[in-house]
């Protein structure tokens, strides 16, 4: 009997096609969506999080309480940049579980620790040393000018203006090097718990993709920034809404960029 005709015979699918269609097929690197979906990305993360609120706002008070546990102690802040990517890896497998479950797991806040922790380690300690080095030239900078310009009388005088204009210049291009570094570790967490990029690749996809959707970025930032504004308006309550949502949405923003249905 031919195998193809036989009714017995086990299924030709591979388990591997099976996945893929559940999961979707990962596009290294990302593509590039249009400026438009950067409201989708919120609309979206707003569906699932109507879908489980009250888990959702426990999740983040949880995490908050723990955060700010782990920046309060002395010995254990240090820590604080490896910590982040591994809550913001649960937070990522809380979302995919939601997707293909419909609901939310409260456990799953820990599970960047449980099933990732080695990568997701690494990608804090990765983060910490680029922030290390985005930051330290102008420290070194500023001490050795703010000393050359003490010692030759730079405080006063016309030179005063000078000295502000230099050092805002300086705030402005730190803060654009700690925004381009911020890119490279925006979808890495993502990228690692739930595709198993290793993390120096994770953050190398994470920076190109946020270079190349910078539209769609910009118009979801500035929805943030009003939809921010709005929350505090009633004592700041609307921030119980708003961060999850906010988490939630790099979710859905990862899944629009990397992932290929």
């Amino acid at each position: 009997m031919n195998e193809l005709n036989n009714p017995y015979s086990p299924p030709r699918a591979s388990v591997d096609d099976a996945s893929a269609a559940e999961t979707g097929l990962y596009i290294d690197g990302g593509r590039v969506v249009s400026a438009g979906n950067g409201s989708e990305w919120i609309g979206t993360a707003w569906s699932m999080f109507k879908q489980s609120p009250g888990t959702w706002i426990g999740m983040f008070l949880i995490f908050m309480i723990i955060w700010m546990l782990i920046c309060i102690l002395p010995i254990v802040s240090m820590f604080s940049m490896i910590a982040f990517p591994l809550f913001m890896g649960g937070f990522m497998i809380a979302c995919d579980n939601q997707r293909k479950t419909g609901s939310l797991n409260f456990g799953d806040l820990f599970s960047g620790f449980q099933q990732k922790g080695g990568p997701l380690a690494l990608l804090g300690l990765l983060n910490m040393a680029l922030m290390f080095v985005i930051i330290l030239p102008f420290i070194v900078i500023g001490i050795i000018g703010g000393v050359a310009a003490g010692a030759a009388g730079a405080f006063s005088g016309p030179n005063t203006f000078l000295m502000f204009t230099l050092i805002g210049l300086g705030i402005i291009i730190m803060a654009t090097a700690m925004c381009l570094g911020y890119a490279a570790i925006y979808y890495a967490p993502a990228l690692v718990a739930l595709n198993d990029v290793p993390p120096i690749d994770a953050m190398k996809s994470s920076f190109k993709a946020c270079l190349r959707n910078w539209r769609a970025g910009l118009i979801y930032f500035l929805l943030i920034l009003l939809l921010g504004i709005l929350a505090c308006i009633p004592l700041g309550l609307g921030l119980l809404i708003l961060a999850p949502v906010l988490y939630a949405s790099i979710y859905t923003s990862y899944r629009d960029i990397f992932i290929q249905e």
